[in-house]
């Protein structure tokens, strides 16, 4: 008898370090399929050396933004969408990246899409990081001439050329032209 015991504790000691191993090796592989995730999307849409699209919006301030008014100098670029948790998380992120643009002597535009842009949580917290903001409908012309493939997109921009796009440490939500 001491013997079955013996066993069966030996067998539910090996399947609970089963389940365990199992348990690790999921969730390193959501890891990696978000990397995967993210990795695709930064080969579409934008890339360095790719020119500002031509557009003209009209902000939030009233400001109309054209691509030649925004050409010359250094511009970062910022695509949303109001109802996107990646885009809200990585606002850190881009407020960083806007101070450093402006420290250059640049500025931060933001384009921030969906029905309720206007009137989002969102559009209210890049009001203290973008010098300007164009919500949907008005920002649609230039989302659909970037080809943006997944929010949030940060690009930066340099005379007009795209130098880099900015990879935010988050999971990219696939963005519907």
């Amino acid at each position: 008898m001491p013997f079955v015991i013996a066993g069966l504790v030996l067998v539910g000691t090996i399947a609970a370090l089963n389940v365990v191993l199992l348990v690790v090796i999921l969730r390193r592989w959501q890891e990696l399929e978000a990397v995967r995730r993210r990795d695709g999307f930064a080969g579409q849409g934008p890339q360095p050396g790719d020119l500002l699209p031509e557009f003209s919006s009209t902000a939030l301030s009233g400001r109309t933004l054209t691509r030649d008014g925004l050409r010359s100098g250094e511009l970062l670029l910022g695509v949303f969408s109001h109802d996107c948790p990646s885009c809200t998380d990585s606002l850190p992120d881009f407020a960083a990246q806007a101070d450093l643009a402006r420290a250059s002597g640049g500025r931060a535009v933001a384009l921030v899409m969906g029905e309720e842009a206007g009137d989002s949580a969102l559009t209210g917290l890049l009001a203290d990081t973008a010098d300007e903001i164009v919500v949907h409908p008005e920002a649609s012309s230039l989302f659909r001439a970037l080809q943006v493939p997944a929010f949030p997109t940060i690009l930066r921009y340099r005379d007009g050329v795209v130098t880099a796009p900015f990879a935010a440490d988050r999971e990219p939500v696939p963005a519907a032209s």
